[in-house]
């Protein structure tokens, strides 16, 4: 004979629906059913087991036989049965998550969900609230990392018109602040090779062993283009 059981669709979140399948007793108010058959290994079945809280069937979740092989299914099952009322207490006392499958269960057993219902939307709202003040929270890391970014490269852009060496990293930076396009390739000796520049002393740059200077000429052209923009006179 078939019986009732509750279970979560397979197809809409946090909605419970009923099916109806044959049990298989593994111990006190726990049963078991097939409820994947896969086609090549049997130890990959799906086998889904059913807890009995006073009369009502529920599907806690479905495992493959491997996976199932060496546990004590009777006993943790009987054990979850025979504390599910104190679970949903302090689940509720912790402030964990409450699932809408619990809601349910009291539903068939004529309980009184209403506490249960107020307080996953409690739950729902305050979890809410935490987020909206991270984000804020992050959002205002990143104003503040901004500025700082901002405030150093004028730091950095006081050092560059005043004839100091400043990092290729932070005079391309003042470049794209400025919008001056820098040629490919020109950005490519930039990145490989040079490591300071200043309008005023030169460049300084890094020699590999065995090879040739880098060309500096398009570094040359941009540090007279930002010496320009800014102002600074010869």
């Amino acid at each position: 004979m078939k019986t009732k059981i509750l279970k979560l669709s397979d197809s809409s979140l946090n909605k419970i629906v009923t099916h109806h399948a044959e049990l298989e007793k593994a111990g006190d108010n726990v049963y078991t059913y097939l409820f994947k058959k896969d086609p090549y290994r049997e130890d990959d079945d799906l086998i889904a087991v059913v807890l009995n809280v006073e009369g009502v069937y529920f599907q806690e979740g479905a495992y493959s036989r491997r996976s199932l092989r060496g546990k004590d299914l009777a006993h943790v099952g009987s054990t979850y049965v025979q504390n599910f009322h104190k679970t949903i207490e302090e689940t509720m006392q912790q402030g964990r998550h409450l699932p809408i499958m619990f809601v349910r269960i009291y539903e068939e057993l004529g309980r009184d969900t209403a506490p249960l219902l107020k307080y996953r939307e409690d739950r729902k709202e305050r979890l809410r609230q935490q987020d909206e003040e991270r984000s804020r929270r992050r959002e205002q890391a990143k104003k503040e990392a901004e500025a700082r970014e901002t405030q150093r490269l004028q730091d950095e852009k006081a050092k560059f018109i005043a004839g100091e060496f400043i990092s290729t990293e932070d005079f391309v930076a003042l470049c794209r602040q400025e919008g001056i396009a820098i040629p490919l390739r020109t950005h490519g000796t930039l990145n490989r090779s040079v490591t300071a520049l200043s309008h005023k002393t030169g460049i300084r740059f890094r020699r590999q062993v065995g090879k040739r200077a880098p060309q500096l000429d398009g570094c040359r052209k941009l540090l007279h283009t930002l010496k320009q923009a800014y102002g600074v006179e010869k």
